[in-house]
């Protein structure tokens, strides 16, 4: 008997088994059947089964389900696909390089983008045996591309990641959990979530960095006031700064945030009429984790995240956010300097 045909009858085999086990197996209307016929059973769309053809990260981002959308708080803003115009972001960007004076160069550019946000259906309960908090989580992927130069339009960054907005809530009983914990041992009330620690966001980055950022978020009627921020290089030498041109702050140069203030100011403030603000900083209680060269070679030691949806009389909803990634460079004496790696950009939701 051949290789194939020894094969072919160990498959013959183990359907024959397989019929007969499902033969024997009858269950009533609304009971769980055997684990081993649920390893084994073909996919079904019976009452008995999850539709597993229907996506977890469903077409409008889970708002099919009103509770989840509410419990979302302002994450629920963001559902759906924004893009932003080529001249709309900019990018400070420091690259060790060892050829060059004082060892390093700068890539700094305009770059426009898409971002899609998508929310799980469900919430992620964390159990703390008396109490419970639960994640209600918005999933994103990003694609970031240069507006000129000699890569136009070339990709020059993709990321995903989640956001997640943390509640604290009762306990439920059992694995199943339906029912809440009684008090006690229950705490009545229940905690509440620290307000400064309720949104998080966790970046995964294909430069080999892991990113656990946690934060808050306002909410306050009118225009934002969208500050300045500084690129210059922290405990450098005089000398580091010439690279960044004239510090000043309508030279993006030094203050990428230029570029939000400029489209913010083509919009009227009164035509703003609410703000979210969303806040977060891996230094509030989370971290940031990088592959090993990246840590000899361009450590990323913080992460910051500033981010202004802006609800306009138009209806239409506007998104500006300034991302400040701190990259420490060892000096040859054994010094570190800490460079801003800092991004701004403003983009509009298109579905």
């Amino acid at each position: 008997m051949s290789d194939i045909e020894k094969i072919q009858e160990n498959l013959s085999q183990v359907n024959s088994t397989l019929d007969q086990l499902n033969d024997r197996v009858s269950h009533a209307e609304g009971q769980e059947p055997p684990p081993y016929v649920a390893l084994c059973a073909a996919p079904s769309t019976s009452n008995y089964w999850q539709n597993v053809a229907e996506p977890i990260l469903r077409s409008g981002g889970g708002q099919n389900k009103s509770d989840i959308v509410q419990d979302l708080g302002p994450l629920a803003a963001l559902i759906g696909t924004w893009v932003s115009t080529p001249q709309n972001g900019f990018n400070v960007m420091p690259i060790p390089e060892a050829t060059a004076k004082n060892g390093f160069i700068l890539k700094n550019f305009y770059y426009y983008e898409e971002i899609t946000f998508s929310a799980i259906s469900e919430k992620v309960a964390n159990r703390g045996g008396t109490d419970e908090q639960d994640c209600y989580t918005i999933f994103y992927e990003q694609r970031v591309f240069f507006s000129d130069g000699p890569q136009k339009d070339q990709l020059v960054h993709a990321e995903n990641g989640t956001w997640l907005h943390l509640v604290k809530t009762q306990q439920k009983l059992g694995a199943v959990g339906f029912d809440p914990m009684p008090s006690p041992p229950a705490p009545n009330p229940v905690p509440p979530q620290d307000p400064e620690t309720a949104i998080v966001k966790q970046v995964s980055v294909p430069h080999g960095n892991s990113i656990l950022a946690n934060g808050s978020f306002t909410i306050f009627n009118g225009a934002p006031s969208i500050p300045d921020v500084n690129t210059l290089p922290i405990g450098a030498p005089k000398g580091f700064d010439e690279l960044y041109g004239p510090n000043v702050a309508n030279n993006p140069n030094i203050n990428p945030n230029a570029v939000l203030q400029a489209t913010l100011a083509l919009t009227p403030a009164d035509s703003v009429v609410r703000t979210t603000f969303i806040d977060v900083d891996s230094d509030n209680n989370g971290d940031v984790l990088n592959i090993p060269y990246m840590r000899s070679h361009i450590n990323v030691s913080r992460f910051t995240n500033q981010l202004w949806l802006e609800e306009l009389t138009s209806g239409i909803v506007q998104m500006q956010y300034s991302q400040n990634i701190t990259l420490d460079f060892p000096q040859p004496d054994g010094s570190v300097i800490q460079f801003p790696h800092i991004v701004a950009n403003t983009l509009r939701r298109t579905s």
